[in-house]
């Protein structure tokens, strides 16, 4: 049975809806433009869910212009990082590997304002097993996953590199921080509310200033830097949606979160095997045909330009 994280209130979810000028109608409208706009398109599938068109146009802020780019940057993508969007069997050895060592951990319960918090961190701390490319596919996993059942409003991400060492922090290098960067932020559709980072030696809080130099200034001013601990947290983030580890009150260890996220990957499995075969068709690009290289350097090469709201 698929792990059911908890959803936004209907009141919550209306009054986001009501903000981005989306109605019930408006909503079936626009996604039969978007599936009509894809079978138009020589590279693109056109079997895509409805669930999954519906999160494109609302985390596109209900613009079928910016949605329409997006699905093109997300199936493209799927071909031009092809290490990242393919073999992701939940029952892989590797992931199911990975997944013990550092996984990002989303929290059940929403915040108030409807978004969903995850907490990523690294549970095993020999450097030995641990693999920065194989933790940024398992995030993208859990997010790409969730997608289409998923109604949170945008993303709250903490990052607790609590006993890692300057080893896990040297992995993080300036390429390895632009492909997470370009995934997160352009590849996929979801929107980000803001990003916390607790119990960061020193050595770690450079990786962070790295990733802040290459976002827009006003998605770096969402990144903030906790001290030892996490007090300062809970000003952000109320106590009930966090685990205790964090202060919080919710019910649930963040090892139990960890089996939780986990499983809910395996129960999703047959849909990621699926998507395995769903991707452009880079050869049949109209009119701005590229090579993959030249669209991986577009995507890294663009962080000032991301639209941010």
């Amino acid at each position: 049975m698929v792990i059911k994280y908890d959803q936004p209130p209907k009141d919550v979810l209306e009054r986001h809806f009501q903000e981005l000028g989306i109605t019930e109608s408006s909503l079936r409208r626009d996604v039969t433009t978007l599936r009509t706009w894809l079978e138009k398109q020589p590279h693109l599938p056109d079997n895509v869910a409805d669930e999954t068109l519906e999160k494109f146009l609302v985390h596109s802020k209900n613009s079928l212009e910016r949605a329409k780019s997006k699905l093109d940057q997300y199936y493209c993508g799927r071909v031009t990082m092809a290490d990242m969007f393919s073999d992701r069997d939940p029952l892989d050895p590797k992931i199911k590997s990975i997944a013990k060592v550092a996984m990002y951990c989303p929290c059940p319960k929403p915040t108030p304002e409807g978004d969903r918090v995850t907490i990523v961190k690294t549970f095993d701390h020999d450097l030995n097993k641990f693999d920065v490319l194989a933790s940024i596919k398992i995030g993208l996993m859990l997010l790409d996953g969730h997608m289409a059942e998923e109604n949170c409003c945008k993303h709250v991400v903490i990052f607790d590199f609590e006993g890692n060492s300057m080893g896990h922090a040297a992995a993080f290098t300036i390429p390895v921080i632009k492909k997470a960067l370009s995934i997160f932020l352009e590849v996929l559709p979801q929107r980000f509310a803001g990003f916390h980072v607790v119990n960061a030696p020193s050595y770690f809080v450079n990786v962070v200033n790295i990733a802040k130099s290459l976002l827009h200034t006003k998605l770096a001013q969402r990144v903030h830097v906790h001290g030892k601990g996490a007090a300062s947290l809970l000003d952000h983030i109320p106590k009930d949606v966090l685990p205790p580890e964090y202060g919080g009150t919710y019910p649930a260890k963040l090892d139990e979160l960890r089996e939780m996220a986990y499983q809910s990957l395996v129960d999703r499995r047959d849909w990621f095997l699926e998507q395995n075969k769903i991707h452009a068709n880079l050869d049949k690009r109209p009119n701005q045909k590229k090579s993959s290289n030249e669209i991986d350097h577009q995507l890294h090469g663009s962080f000032r330009k991301i639209a941010i709201d």
